[in-house]
């Protein structure tokens, strides 16, 4: 970001996406520390690298809280803590790795015992039809929703995250259903829809990839190459010719260096031997 903002790139017109793959809880501020603009040994652009950071939202994956999932969650950090030394901070989540592969298991579970049921313990072994029949199906695990597409892949739920109007924190904005396919805003405590701040600015930026004044675009979207583009092609063209040419020069040198003696004697003094 504060590169962007070398570049001028924070004044409003442009936003920027990350994406953190750790769980935010929906109506919580997300877990990147108090006040995540501050970057150690710059305090001199602290104020610059605050307004910068106005224009980055943070994509990451929903945390719908459950009473099973705390429950689990409060086991997983105590296993942590008694067997492997790890003892998790106040406000850290779950590896979200752990969480998927605790999903997979589960899920594993429930598609075995429906085969071994309907089909018999024989059809367990087939490992292309137990994948098939996880396939374009949702579960419930831990209270929550998973649910994976016709293809196999999982289908997860997304929040958009922003920076607070007093710059302390991420808080989500924006929540993705994957059931519904649509984006709700998250609401405030008193159920108003919570607003995203376009900073510098009354709306969103327009839709565009680069500056209007570099480039010239069609309806259609697409972009006409500048001059400087056709000149570097045609260089690179006349440099790819002219390796073609050395090369099989150089060839021709190695391979009459190398090759056997009399390997080019004419075929006429054979004539009398066939």
């Amino acid at each position: 970001m504060m590169a962007a903002a070398e570049l001028g790139m924070t004044n409003g017109d442009y936003v920027f996406y990350a994406f953190d793959y750790y769980d935010a809880p929906i109506g919580e501020s997300l877990p990147l520390g108090t006040r995540p603009w501050m970057i150690d040994g710059l305090n001199d652009h602290e104020e610059e690298a605050k307004l910068a950071y106005r224009s980055l939202f943070v994509v990451s994956l929903a945390n719908v809280k459950t009473p099973e999932h705390d429950r689990f969650s409060q086991d997983v950090k105590s296993l942590a803590a008694r067997q492997y030394n790890y003892t998790y901070s106040e406000n850290e989540n779950i590896n979200p790795f752990a969480m998927s592969e605790y999903y997979a298991m589960k899920i594993l579970g429930v598609v075995l015992n429906e085969t071994v049921t309907i089909d018999g313990v024989a059809a367990a072994s087939d490992g292309a039809g137990l994948s098939k029949r996880m396939w374009n199906r949702t579960y419930n695990i831990l209270g929550r929703q998973i649910v994976l597409d016709e293809n196999g892949d999982r289908v997860a739920d997304w929040v958009v995250n922003q920076l607070d109007p007093g710059g302390n924190a991420f808080r989500p904005v924006l929540q993705w259903s994957s059931s519904m396919k649509i984006f709700t805003a998250v609401t405030e405590e008193d159920g108003t829809p919570r607003q995203i701040v376009w900073y510098n600015r009354t709306s969103l930026p327009a839709d565009r990839t680069f500056p209007a004044d570099n480039h010239d675009s069609t309806d259609s979207g697409t972009q006409r190459g500048t001059p400087a583009v056709a000149i570097g092609c045609s260089f690179m063209a006349v440099i790819l010719l002219v390796a073609i040419v050395l090369a099989v020069f150089y060839r021709k040198i190695i391979w009459n260096k190398l090759r056997p003696a009399g390997f080019g004697i004419p075929p006429v003094l054979f004539r009398n031997e066939i």
